[in-house]
């Protein structure tokens, strides 16, 4: 899904990470009530379905215009400066102070203009009605109340631990892009311009969820917000070892291993290892173009001489990545 509305940008900040937050896994739990693929995807869903089919009912009957989701509440979290909110009361709090100030013209460029009329009428009928409004915010409450023990002791430290990993693994220099996914085909189709758009300066929110289905996305000018659920965690294990894997590459060859350990004693020219291990130059140069293209080491010229030198930068980052790989501590 996509949100269009240019009056209230956020933080310049790059990319962020949110999570745990109930008003992204509390649009799963909506969803589920019109998906069987959802329940049937996640247990905590599935009881949920098996013991309060009678709440989910009302839930999809609550409105009547043929929409299957309630974008609407991922709306009011962003207004509300609420997506990293854990507590429904403080949620519906902030959520119904915030209504009011939510402009009923917003463009949804990824929503079909059905679909965009529906979300904003259910917007200016809350806005109108205190009662409907009541009635809304009881009938999530009791929503939220039924998965809230699971989420509080399962779902939540899952989140947490996910949103640590992310965050580590962009702190090492993976692209955003590259570390969560989502099945959403409007983002996959405008992934190019979504990435340019952020790397214009757009601000990126990656929010984690629990009860995560095939794919969440809204974007606004100032917000390009996408969801992935814990199961992204193995996404983030393979973006930490892919920044692993190519200088491994390049030296599990016994003999460009030999090289890189004759050059941390000192740099050298390609004559000088040729001699050292007695191969041709030839050799060498193609040994050194692997080192040099996994970042390995570099070269630089002095006089007629081109001498190659370990990267010591890039080899503690090596290791220092190999260590927590490694590492079976907690």
């Amino acid at each position: 899904m996509q949100l269009t509305d240019a009056t209230r940008p956020m933080s310049p900040a790059a990319v962020e990470v949110v999570g745990p937050s109930l008003p992204l896994d509390l649009s799963w739990c909506i969803h589920a009530a019109h998906s069987d693929y959802l329940r049937s995807a996640h247990p905590a869903l599935a009881r949920l379905c098996d013991q309060r089919g009678d709440l989910l009912d009302r839930v999809v009957s609550f409105w009547s215009d043929g929409m299957t989701c309630f974008t609407e509440v991922q709306v009011m979290a962003y207004y509300a400066d609420a997506l990293s909110v854990t507590d429904f009361s403080t949620y519906r709090t902030r959520a119904e102070t915030a209504l009011g100030s939510i402009p009923l013209d917003l463009e949804l460029p990824s929503e079909s203009s059905e679909d965009r009329k529906r979300i904003l009428a259910r917007l200016g009928r809350l806005q109108g009605s205190a009662r409907l409004r009541r009635s809304y915010f009881d009938l999530l409450n009791e929503l939220w109340s039924a998965v809230a023990p699971w989420w509080e002791s399962e779902g939540a430290p899952s989140v947490a631990r996910t949103v640590t990993d992310v965050r580590r693994t962009l702190d090492r220099g993976v692209k955003w892009h590259e570390v969560v996914t989502t099945e959403c085909p409007t983002f996959l189709e405008h992934l190019p311009e979504i990435i340019e758009r952020a790397e214009g300066g757009c601000p990126v929110v990656l929010g984690s969820c629990a009860f995560f289905g095939k794919g969440l996305y809204l974007e606004l000018p100032g917000c390009i917000l996408v969801g992935f659920g814990v199961h992204g965690a193995a996404q983030v294990a393979r973006a930490e070892t892919e920044q692993v894997v190519r200088p491994l590459r390049a030296l599990a060859d016994p003999t460009r291993l030999a090289i890189f350990g004759y050059l941390k004693s000192g740099s050298a020219a390609v004559s000088d290892i040729a001699q050292a291990f007695h191969l041709t130059q030839p050799t060498v140069s193609v040994h050194v173009k692997r080192l040099r293209e996994a970042g390995l080491v570099t070269a630089k010229r002095r006089g007629n001489r081109l001498e190659i030198s370990v990267n010591e930068s890039a080899t503690e980052v090596l290791a220092a990545d190999l260590a927590k790989l490694l590492s079976v501590s907690a």
